[in-house]
């Protein structure tokens, strides 16, 4: 979460609004953590050195929710406690993990303002960082999503539209290609 601080705040810049510090933000750390390189690779190095993750509860909401993939709509938390979880599911602590559309309306903001992510799960830690600048965000994962996200940002009258990767995502010919069979 850390790392995905220090996007928000280079969001806030170009935004033009002004980013919360972190010690506004409740933290809730889950220690125990193996993450993907671990279960790629099962290094004894890896699971001898397990991480923290580290996540930080929005101010205006911490509840959203989302559509499964079987087509169920679930409350949920914005930044759920996965403290009894395996070491190996610890990072689904942000947003519920990877559905396809997710929805977070924070009561504290009524000026209309939305915006549209369309994420892989490396943006997971960074959206609760945005929940306290928006109405309403609404979550595309484009791995799961089939609709047009250009139809839903019309038909939802949606005004900023922000696309979270990692690098590995542009890199990979099949991921741009379901990319843009969305947009």
């Amino acid at each position: 979460a850390l790392g995905a601080y220090y996007a928000y705040t280079d969001w806030a810049d170009v935004k033009g609004v002004n980013a919360h510090s972190l010690d506004q933000f409740e933290k809730m750390e889950f220690p125990g953590f193996l993450g993907s390189y671990y279960s790629t690779f099962q290094s004894e190095e890896l699971r001898n050195n397990p991480d923290t993750v580290e996540a930080y509860v929005p101010m205006g909401t911490n509840t959203m929710e989302f559509t499964q993939n079987d087509g169920q709509t679930l409350k949920w938390y914005i930044v759920n406690d996965v403290s009894s979880y395996q070491a190996g599911a610890k990072y689904s602590c942000f947003i519920g993990g990877d559905n396809p559309i997710s929805k977070i309306d924070n009561p504290e903001i009524t000026d209309g303002s939305s915006c549209v992510v369309v994420k892989e799960s490396f943006a997971n830690a960074l959206i609760p960082f945005l929940v306290d600048h928006y109405q309403t965000i609404y979550i595309i994962d484009y791995r799961y999503y089939s609709d047009s996200v250009s139809s839903f940002v019309k038909e939802n009258g949606v005004e900023d539209v922000i696309f979270i990767n990692n690098l590995d995502a542009i890199s990979d010919v099949a991921t741009m290609e379901r990319l843009a069979s969305i947009l």
